[in-house]
């Protein structure tokens, strides 16, 4: 190491040469922003967890080229009561990184729409066609933005700039809507197994993963979230869940309207503009 040029570099900054006002700008709330998403996800697995005496382990988190974070991994150390609390627990996550990733999201987009020139130029330029890789998302822009922002003859090389905060509840939306998807042991592998069953659910995961995998090789997701997704989900998530302590009785009809809402929203997330 080249101590001269370090006890340079530190000069420079204390001389306030070197700007770091970036970090503040940019940097921070978009970090923070994905951190807070997180962060409510895993609250809401606690809540349920404190709530039906579920013994959890700590979460590891997941990275992702494409969105920062993949997810995180909450495993499940003692058998849920029911099958109602298994959904209870998959769902409480989800929901809650949802509900703080739309916030985020519309704040940013607030944030973008009344910024002017210099600070736009600051913000983190997304591809256009990334952005239309989410129809919820996209619709939302387009709502806030103005309707058209999103119409371009060439989506792959255009960009848009976006305050982080969208960025983050972006980001936040398309990770917990690609927990949902029925896998494994993730929490949407769960609610498919509260649902159908334990045999069901593996040959529910083993459809969702073929999809996944063939709409990533025929180019039908341009970012390949669904491909990586299911490349890590077969690695480190691909058991269904430990059985509950009475999978006897049903899962309450009030439940299944939520799974069936969640799946709406799901889709609506992960399915590209038209």
């Amino acid at each position: 190491m080249n101590v001269k040029a370090v006890h340079q570099f530190y000069a420079q900054v204390d001389a306030g040469v070197v700007d770091f006002s970036w970090l503040e700008t940019m940097a921070f709330p978009l970090f923070g922003g994905l951190m807070a998403v997180q962060l409510a996800h895993e609250i809401g697995h606690r809540i349920i967890a404190l709530k039906d005496k579920i013994d959890v382990g700590l979460p590891t988190f997941v990275p992702s080229l494409q969105l920062g974070l993949t997810g995180a991994i909450t495993p499940i150390k003692s058998p849920p009561k029911n099958i109602n609390s298994l959904f209870d627990f998959a769902v409480a996550g989800p929901l809650a990184g949802l509900v703080a990733s739309f916030a985020l999201l519309v704040v940013g987009l607030e944030s973008t729409l009344y910024s002017d020139a210099a600070a736009l130029a600051q913000f983190p330029n997304l591809p256009i066609s990334f952005v239309r890789s989410s129809s919820l998302v996209g619709g939302i822009v387009q709502g806030l933005l103005g309707d058209g922002i999103l119409l371009t003859p060439n989506p792959a090389l255009d960009t848009i700039a976006l305050h982080p905060l969208a960025v983050a509840g972006f980001a936040g939306l398309m990770i917990n809507s690609l927990s949902l998807l029925p896998l494994g042991n993730t929490d949407g592998g769960r609610v498919c197994q509260a649902l159908f069953g334990r045999s069901w659910s593996r040959i529910v995961t083993t459809f969702t993963s073929l999809f996944m995998v063939l709409a990533g090789v025929f180019g039908l997701d341009d970012a390949n979230l669904l491909l990586w997704y299911s490349f890590y989900a077969s690695i480190w998530q691909r058991e269904t869940e430990v059985p509950c302590r009475n999978e006897i009785d049903d899962l309450s009809t009030e439940r299944g309207l939520v799974s069936i809402a969640l799946f709406v929203l799901v889709m609506l997330t992960l399915i590209p503009m038209p």
